[in-house]
């Protein structure tokens, strides 16, 4: 799961914020506080040791919790990422960006459909709490409006180090500019927040509660968790009263964007657990009230048959009816063989067309593409085909999209909600009739 964060503090107040007094007390018992969230009643403090001791004595503070340092789960790229210079040809499609030939995950929700109707998610934003984004990259940069880092140390803006949310993002809000290609809402806008260092995939409560607070503020109408605590968080045993006080902070930030209509959209973890019987962990941030939570679906030799079912539970993807709200196309690696196939202008083994294409990073490229499979995948699914109702709808209540969301989506399980995709997988066209 992860450790202690060191002198670092989650502290949650019984008011809206900090008052003079109690601010004098936390710095009297050694603390300096480096943030304040008077929005939801939460303050981050750095201290020494004996802090939670000495501050737990103060007047008006509900709890006072050292944090914890999480190992999220971050899918590995697949394959050697690719550059759009080495296709100078687009594919087969006709469509002028060079790679949308090899996203099933597109074909899968009908994303085109809702772009030939005339929503392409103009006027919506998405903020992507990840490990930032590789700014400079040329599907990423036209949509790219700002962000923050709460990772000390390091820049919203990679350069280096983890992909992760720069995949995420593209998937997303890839602008469509004749490149490599195409997010699913592709004029929307971006806000890149880092919850997760780019070197380790680590990331702690603090961050993931500033980095909320912070996207709600600054105008998101839909934020985008692609995060998972590795095995979960244990519900009970040594140091499971200290996490419930953290995950209560972090509701408290769940809840103050749904005040503010900002819909909240997280992946639901890679462990192939069965999250109605599983009552050992939690899936974190996916079981958190107000989440829209979303499984992994994957085609198997999508390449060599296109006609293959691209609304299978992915083998890793967590599920269960009492915690999936939809499927999305999170991509698999399954396939067994290493023959070749060729899709658009690309030639690779057949099994890794299974996962997710879209853009990535390379230590000084600034458009390159790769493959990657998780439910991490799945979510911005989700969330560009919010962003195109946001963006269809100014204004639009968060409960709203999400019920849009419910009736557009396409039973692909059993009838009704089920274990595997919640109520339907998504479909980007038939929620832009509503």
């Amino acid at each position: 799961m992860g450790s202690a964060h060191a002198g670092k503090y989650v502290v949650m107040t019984q008011g809206q914020g900090l008052n003079a007094t109690q601010i004098e007390r936390i710095q009297a018992a050694g603390g300096t506080i480096t943030a304040q969230l008077p929005q939801i009643g939460v303050a981050i403090v750095q201290a020494g040791d004996a802090f939670a001791a000495d501050a737990g004595a103060i007047p008006g503070l509900q709890s006072v919790t050292r944090d914890v340092e999480l190992q999220w789960d971050v899918p590995e790229s697949e394959g050697a990422p690719i550059s759009a210079d080495a296709f100078a040809n687009p594919p087969g499609s006709g469509d002028d960006d060079r790679f949308f030939d090899l996203q099933w995950g597109h074909a899968a929700l009908d994303a085109a459909g809702a772009w030939n109707a005339g929503y392409r998610g103009a006027g919506a934003t998405v903020a992507v709490l990840d490990s930032g984004a590789y700014c400079a990259h040329l599907d990423i940069a036209p949509n790219l409006i700002g962000g923050a880092s709460f990772v000390d140390g390091e820049s919203y803006c990679n350069t280096s180090g983890s992909s992760h949310g720069t995949h995420v993002a593209g998937t997303i809000l890839a602008a469509d500019n004749a490149i490599g290609t195409i997010g699913v809402a592709p004029e929307a806008k971006l806000l890149a927040v880092k919850v997760l260092s780019s070197a380790t995939g680590s990331g702690d409560f603090a961050g993931i509660i500033q980095g909320i607070v912070w996207a709600v503020d600054n105008g998101a109408n839909v934020i985008n968790m692609s995060l998972g605590v590795r095995g979960g968080l244990p519900r009970s045993g040594q140091g499971a009263n200290e996490l419930s006080e953290l995950i209560n902070a972090t509701k408290r930030a769940m809840q103050y964007a749904g005040k503010n209509e900002v819909l909240v959209v997280a992946s639901a973890g890679n462990d192939g657990r069965d999250l109605d019987h599983d009552n050992s962990t939690m899936s974190f941030p996916g079981q958190l009230p107000g989440v829209l939570t979303v499984s992994a679906l994957a085609p198997e030799g999508w390449a060599i048959d296109a006609g293959v079912d691209l609304d299978v539970l992915a083998s890793y993807s967590n599920y269960g009816q009492s915690t999936i709200h939809f499927g999305a196309p999170g991509g698999d690696t399954r396939y067994p063989g290493n023959e070749l196939c060729t899709v658009g202008p690309v030639t690779q083994v057949c099994w890794i067309f299974d996962a997710v294409f879209s853009t990535t990073s390379v230590s000084g490229g600034s458009h390159f593409y790769g493959w990657n499979a998780g439910t991490s995948m799945a979510a911005p699914h989700v969330s560009g085909v919010a962003a195109l109702v946001y963006g269809k709808h100014p204004g639009i209540k968060a409960s709203h999209v999400a019920t849009i969301l419910k009736q557009s989506a396409d039973d692909v399980g059993k009838p009704g909600k089920d274990d595997s995709a919640g109520f339907g997988r998504v479909n980007a066209a038939q929620a832009v009739t509503y």
